[in-house]
């Protein structure tokens, strides 16, 4: 039986959607959908804002109760890494809260958290990624979501999440670190990779609203003019100091004020990254050969090429459409930059070798839709039972008076059968079957063991196929137990064959006769047999 699963990202630009469909061996993606978050472009929205533009689009693409797979909005979790002498979940999980406690600056009652092991050392340690969220953010958030109707089952942190797409990110052979960067509207995500395993998982400063908001500011424009503005004509480019800057007369060119404003609006996002990247060689000595960029302000016109510069670093566009099992009938180019976090969200219902295991799910906010939602269906599901035990009742009682109909009508028959049979009516069957049958008292049986036509059947059995025969008369006279057969065919040793033929039969083994046989006008033989019948 199919069933689906929905990844949910919670944007605070645009909520998305991809939806798996999921049988007993395989998987397949066949739906994507976006809903805006209704805010002005300057501001950020909030939870209830974001879960309201969810429940739309949920409703409007029909899956509002399949199982969600969702990330926090950002800077909700933080996360923060710790290097155990020993793997073993049980033990990590025995002393997670006292190596919290001594690093977070809250105390670790008031924080929901969870970890995924990041790489594990051959002395047997392990190096621990843990997010972690207050307790009172988190239970709100549930509240704003379900509030709208809204109850995921998975909910992780949205760097971590593109590890469930690792397998069909970075080809084979890539032995160097690499990292995914994610820029939404109003913030950014990066998450490193060291040898398949993810090291560093943050949110970073800045996002598409910061270009927005500095177009505005350098056009002197309200900001929903600036955003239609940094769609049609937004671009960076890379400049060093040989790169010349367009003047006017009046000042600098209008591609310059463009470029200009946008690259001072990423330079915060750009020096976040640039720590991230450098902390990383530092701190493992594996320095990251490529950046893949995904999220909808990534598409800002040269900005990889940009971003190369600035982190001297290889970027690619991220294409998690490329994946085997992608069924979606149209979306391209268009889709691509938007796909990536609700993909990765999805999959993360399926075991696959580089997967997230983050879930803030876990205890006293454990997902119990499950057990939920077969709650809300025992009524349902009671009286459909109790109906159809009422219609199984009414079917029983419709079969009982039709089989006493039939009864009746049977009843008649018999009598009508015992008048034609024995003289009288009866509804007794025992009497009317040893009389049919004989008891072994009765000399006659008024019933014929052979009728006429099975005579006649088993005549045309045993006559030879290859005789012509051509019958002018038949008479089977069971009271005289006599046969009578008047034809013509081409020879006399036709007859004889004929007269063979009926001795065969089981009820004229006795006498048979040739009565006449003579040639007719048309050079034919004629003839007539008779025979005897033994049967009764």
């Amino acid at each position: 039986m199919a069933t689906k699963i929905v990844g949910l990202d919670l944007g605070t630009h645009t909520v998305k959607v991809c939806e798996l469909v999921t049988t007993f061996r395989n998987f397949e993606l066949v739906g994507f959908g976006s809903e805006p978050v209704d805010v002005p472009p300057d501001q950020v929205p909030t939870v209830p804002q974001i879960a309201a533009a969810a429940r739309r689009l949920l409703e409007r693409r029909g899956v509002l109760g399949e199982s969600l797979m969702c990330a926090l909005p950002p800077r909700l979790a933080t996360t923060c890494v710790l290097e155990l002498p020993f793997d073993q979940p049980k033990k990590i999980e025995a002393v997670l809260p006292f190596q919290l406690d001594e690093v977070i600056p809250f105390d670790v009652e008031d924080v929901v958290y969870d970890y995924q092991i990041a790489r594990r050392t051959p002395g047997g340690g392990a190096t621990v990624l843990v997010a972690y969220v207050k307790r009172d953010t988190f239970s709100q958030f549930l509240a704003d979501l379900a509030a709208c109707g809204i109850d995921p089952k998975v909910v992780a942190i949205g760097p971590l999440s593109v590890y469930n797409l690792y397998d069909h990110m970075v080809p084979e052979g890539l032995d160097g670190a690499v990292a995914v960067v994610d820029l939404g509207h109003d913030h950014g995500e990066v998450t490193l990779f060291d040898r398949g395993e993810p090291t560093v998982a943050r949110d970073l400063v800045g996002g598409g609203r910061d270009v927005t908001l500095a177009l505005a500011e350098a056009f002197q424009v309200e900001p929903d003019q600036a955003e239609r503005g940094k769609i049609a004509e937004g671009f960076t480019e890379p400049r060093d100091n040989d790169t010349q800057v367009m003047h006017t007369a009046e000042g600098p060119s209008r591609r310059t004020l463009i470029s200009d404003a946008c690259r001072q609006a990423l330079g915060p996002l750009v020096r976040d990254l640039r720590r991230a990247l450098v902390a990383h060689e530092v701190g493992r000595g594996n320095p990251v050969q490529r950046i893949y960029l995904t999220g909808g302000a990534c598409l800002l016109r040269g900005l990889p090429a940009f971003l190369e510069q600035s982190l001297r670093v290889e970027v690619q566009m991220l294409d998690p459409l490329s994946v085997p099992f992608n069924r979606l009938a149209d979306g391209g180019d268009s889709l691509r930059p938007y796909v990536s976090k609700a993909l990765a969200l999805s999959l993360r219902a399926f075991h696959r070798q580089h997967q997230s295991q983050l879930n803030f799910r876990k205890g006293e906010h454990a997902y119990t839709g499950d057990f939920g939602f077969m709650r809300g269906r025992m009524i349902s599901v009671g009286v459909s039972l109790v109906m159809m035990v009422v219609l199984g009742a009414m079917v029983a009682v419709s079969r009982k008076r039709v089989l006493e109909a039939e009864f009746v009508t049977l009843q008649q028959q018999v009598v009508t059968l015992s008048q034609q049979v024995l003289g009288f009516e009866t509804e007794d069957e025992e009497v009317l079957y040893q009389t049919i049958a004989g008891d072994g008292k009765q000399k006659t049986n008024p019933i014929p063991d052979t009728s006429a036509l099975q005579i006649m059947a088993e005549l045309s059995e045993r006559i030879p196929y290859d005789v012509e025969l051509d019958v002018d008369r038949l008479d089977v006279d069971l009271d005289r137990n006599k046969l009578q057969l008047d034809g013509r065919t081409k020879s006399g040793g036709d007859v004889e064959r004929i007269v063979e033929a009926i001795r065969q039969t089981t009820c004229f083994k006795g006498r048979v006769n040739k009565e006449r046989v003579e040639k007719s006008v048309d050079g034919r033989t004629k003839f007539r047999i008779s025979a005897q019948s033994t049967c009764g």
